[in-house]
């Protein structure tokens, strides 16, 4: 059995638990390989390939054809549809790109191919005119669905022309998908991105599973927490609360709504700290708050082990690797009641949750945390991890799902 998994980056949440799952499969000795259209030069990736070759480029003629109104490259095309639109989002993709990954070697050595986040990498219409082996499609987020917008919160807040293109990119990608020649199947992260997407009207009539991400438990481990707060100079009486994402200023992710909500408990008792790409050098608070930018694995043990609780006031997720990894290392998760941390945090066990996603229902999360926090059983939010999120449970998850994908190929039964 040959997978290849697609992903447009190979940076990122989406990526994370893209190549978590490619490397437990790896480990249970099944052929797994991942293209990506950019490859940071910095890691040493397994099994990880570089495919960037594009078949439309920019030159005279596609802009002249532009300027009367067909044009030809994605860059174009995304312009065309854009040009003069003032919005509100995080990222917007569209389904047409300038590479076929059908042309590539992983792709034609491959038995099963498996989509992550694959936004401005698939061009719908070249793959599914052409594919002929199944698809295994992860919701990373809800653009697999959606026209454009990767969030459904990012489609609510725009204008209806915003909503009336992100309509049109809905219906291309039908035209595209009813086209395929071969099994697609849909894996939620989470239960709630699963239900979206069977009510969509892409995905409504294929079928779904909900698989969660996976975590390595050797990556990831409970460490002693007055060594880990030795390390990183915390006093071991102080109330220490993490936050932890790609990118900690993305709208979508809450941490200014999360700044604002600490700043209104008792603060003397206090540290916060922030890890990721970005700062917030411009604003300042009162209590103690240090950002250590982004981290490598073997440091991000140190932190969440250090901390009494990880705090993830997200708005929309389809479930949330930071929790994953915290709860590794024996850490609670104050998290928003949203899309796949309902499936993960069990409220007083592992956790708490927020009654909603402001200030106020931040703020007095946080405060009835620090009033239970020594009920928490680090040990046993560990073994929690271990029994439902390990590689080797997910890993089986998935291959029970492609070698019924396969057999249904062999038998020549399309659904």
């Amino acid at each position: 059995m040959k997978i290849l998994h697609v992903n447009t980056h190979s940076v990122g949440g989406a990526f994370n638990g893209a190549y978590r799952l490619h490397k437990a499969l790896l480990k249970k000795g099944v052929q797994s390989k991942m293209i990506v259209r950019e490859l940071a030069g910095d890691h040493l990736f397994e099994q990880v390939y570089l495919y960037d070759d594009k078949f439309r480029n920019i030159n005279v003629l596609n802009r002249l054809q532009t300027k009367i109104g067909y044009p030809q490259t994605s860059a174009q095309k995304r312009w065309n549809y854009t040009n003069g639109l003032l919005g509100e989002f995080e990222i917007i993709s569209f389904p047409f790109s300038d590479y076929d990954i059908s042309l590539s070697k992983e792709y034609q050595e491959a038995d099963i191919v498996h989509f992550h986040w694959v936004g401005d990498y698939l061009d719908y219409k070249t793959f599914f005119e052409k594919n002929t082996k199944s698809v295994v499609w992860t919701l990373r987020d809800s653009f697999p669905f959606l026209g454009i917008f990767h969030l459904v919160n990012d489609l609510k807040r725009n204008n209806e022309k915003w909503k009336n293109l992100d309509n049109k990119m809905i219906h291309y990608k039908k035209r595209c998908i009813d086209k395929a020649k071969s099994n697609i199947e849909i894996v939620g992260l989470s239960n709630d991105i699963k239900n979206k997407s069977k009510q969509s009207l892409l995905f409504q009539n294929l079928k779904h599973h909900v698989i969660h991400n996976c975590i390595d438990l050797k990556e990831f481990e409970m460490l002693d927490k007055r060594k880990a707060r030795s390390k990183l100079n915390i006093d071991n009486e102080k109330i220490v609360f993490c936050f932890v994402a790609t990118s900690i200023t993305r709208f979508n992710k809450g941490l200014n709504e999360l700044m604002e909500a600490i700043n209104l408990v008792p603060k003397e008792n206090i540290e916060f700290i922030s890890v990721g790409d970005g700062n917030f050098k411009s604003l300042h608070y009162s209590i103690r708050y240090r950002h250590l930018g982004k981290l490598k694995s073997d440091e991000l043990k140190i932190v969440y082990s250090a901390s009494d609780a990880l705090i993830f006031p997200t708005k929309e997720e389809a479930l949330g690797n930071v929790v994953l990894e915290a709860m590794a290392c024996g850490t609670p998760v104050i998290g928003t009641p949203v899309g796949g941390l309902t499936d993960v945090i069990r409220d007083g066990f592992n956790g708490i949750f927020t009654k909603g996603v402001t200030v106020t229902d931040i703020k007095n999360a946080i405060l009835h945390f620090i009033e239970i926090r020594k009920e928490f059983d680090r040990n046993a939010i560990r073994s929690y991890i271990e029994k439902k999120f390990s590689e080797e449970k997910i890993a089986k998850e998935y291959l029970d799902v492609y070698s019924k994908l396969l057999s249904r190929t062999s038998e020549g039964v399309v659904t």
